[in-house]
């Protein structure tokens, strides 16, 4: 560049060419002599914007130089070569010895440093290098002890409900948080600081819980996020602690001028049949029965509007859990014409008003299919279960009992009927309910199902009488008869007590 500057200056002015030291030779070219060390060429405006331009290069080159070369090279490595050498470099620092660890007089803990296991990498590698586990380093005398933090400790999820209490009329089981922590015998096993085991505070059981030997089911849906298994406890125990404020009168018929127990009766039978025909939920049938029940223990109601009772229940129990609802109409083309619309939206408004708008029913489906986890999901079992709960819309006699011990009931006496073996810990517990407990219940569902007078051509029996339900109601009703056949004619001395009988429970006593 320099050369080519010089002789196009020269052959404009050659006058200058002398100057400079440019000769012609040949056909009109010019040799240029070689200037002695230290002499001046190309001054002038020509020079100075040729520094200029070597200055700007020179930057760009060093601009373009990579990181490494800024980086001293390890010790006892060869630097390598490459054309960002050619570009000024750097001045290396020389790295600074380390520094000795001094024991001092008293053991102290030094601020946590990482350290490095893996060899020193080249002056390319610039790769983060990963974080480390904070370590503390106790220095000692001729050691260096490393005690390594402990992991923040996780919150514990709760994976099933606490031990149930003992069945009353038995001292309950103290609480054992841990059962790690107790021996055999009952007594808390203590660690002292050597890591040695002491038998102190020795709690005696006086009795074993109703669910003792049961397992946690519910550690195998851990992260599963469809089984929820870190609130399923705290879920059930609000269901069962609001049992009893969404409950019935037993004994509200006696309030009823106009109403018997045989109307009610009917009027349900006409609520399943409608159920039926739109295909409602499970869940809408027992929701529409409590507001039935809930209502009529809080108004005198009279037969006229009794069938508009029922009507309004389902209609609004379709709105609170089905997702598409029926229409007004379609449950007014139920009635045949007996009811208007403005009918059913002032009934409706009446009955939530008079219920506080409270719907917070505990289903007890919901408590059947968390004993059914217990169960083994058994379709069967589940099935018949099904038909002995739902015997409750239609059988007063069974308002007095709470929704889980329902549940609880009719899981019973399923089992038996499928000859599924005994009510296991597992059962119990996840019921939260021993044996004892469920015959009072049980043998109402089975009096129902013995009883002479039942009427098999009923839309409740029918429904459970179809293929879709594995003919539940028609098999619970042969299994009666063959096992209790004198309690079918209703002459025996055990009507009644077939289960106590049977052996499930205790018989009462006679009087002399």
């Amino acid at each position: 560049m320099r050369r080519h500057n010089s002789a196009v200056s020269a052959a404009a002015n050659p006058s200058n060419s002398a100057s400079l030291g440019f000769t012609k030779t040949g056909a009109g070219t010019m040799t240029g002599k070689r200037s002695a060390l230290g002499e001046v060429t190309n001054g002038g405006k020509n020079g100075d914007k040729n520094k200029d331009q070597e200055k700007m290069k020179g930057k760009a080159r060093e601009d373009r130089r990579p990181l490494a070369s800024t980086v001293a090279p390890p010790q006892g490595a060869a630097q390598r070569r490459t054309r960002s050498s050619l570009a000024p470099t750097v001045k290396e620092e020389k790295p600074q010895p380390k520094r000795k660890a001094t024991a001092p007089t008293t053991s102290k803990a030094l601020p946590p440093r990482s350290r490095s296991t893996t060899a020193s990498t080249s002056a390319g590698d610039v790769a983060p290098r990963l974080k480390e586990r904070r370590q503390n380093v106790l220095l000692k005398e001729d050691e260096a002890v490393v005690v390594t933090e402990p992991e923040p400790a996780r919150k514990r999820r709760k994976t099933s409900s606490p031990a149930v209490a003992a069945v009353e009329g038995v001292v309950e089981v103290e609480d054992l948080h841990d059962e790690a922590l107790y021996d055999d015998d009952g007594r808390e096993i203590v660690l002292s600081s050597g890591g040695r085991g002491m038998a102190l505070r020795s709690p005696k059981r006086l009795a074993k819980a109703k669910d003792d030997g049961w397992t946690d089911l519910d550690a195998e849906d851990d992260g599963d996020p469809t089984m929820v298994s870190e609130y399923v406890i705290d879920a059930f125990n609000y269901m069962m602690s609001i049992e009893k404020t969404t409950m019935p009168n037993p004994e509200y018929m006696e309030k009823q001028a106009e109403l018997q127990w045989k109307m009610r009766g009917i009027l349900m039978d006409w609520i399943v049949e409608v159920h039926q025909k739109f295909r409602l939920l499970p869940e809408t049938l027992f929701i529409a029965v409590n507001l039935i029940d809930r209502f009529l223990s809080a108004r005198v109601v009279s037969l006229v509007k009794l069938q508009l009772v029922g009507l309004t229940a389902l209609f609004v129990a379709s709105k609170y859990e089905e997702v598409i609802c029926p229409s007004v109409t379609h449950f007014l083309h139920m009635t045949d014409g007996g009811y208007g619309v403005e009918e059913i939206l002032k009934a409706e408004r009446y009955m939530l008003s008079t219920l506080d708008f409270d719907m917070s029913y505990p289903n007890p489906l919901h408590f059947l299919r968390r004993i059914s986890k217990a169960d083994g999901y058994d379709i069967q079992t589940r099935t018949v279960a099904k038909f002995l709960i739902e015997i409750s819309c239609v059988e007063h006699k069974l308002l007095k009992f709470k929704p889980s011990l329902l549940a609880a009931a009719g899981m019973w006496l399923a089992r038996l009927c499928l000859e599924r073996g005994e009510w296991s810990p597992n059962l119990v517990h996840y019921s939260t309910y021993a044996e004892a407990e469920l015959l009072e219940c049980a043998q109402i569902m089975l009096d129902y199902v013995l009883d002479p007078d039942l009427n098999t051509s009923s839309s409740f029996f029918k429904k459970y009488a179809s293929k879709k339900h594995m003919k539940s109601s028609t098999y619970v009703r042969a299994w009666g008869v063959d096992r209790f056949p004198i309690s079918l004619i209703g002459e025996s001395d055990c009507h009644g007590m077939e289960l106590a009988w049977a052996g499930y429970g205790e018989l009462p006593e006679v009087e002399e």
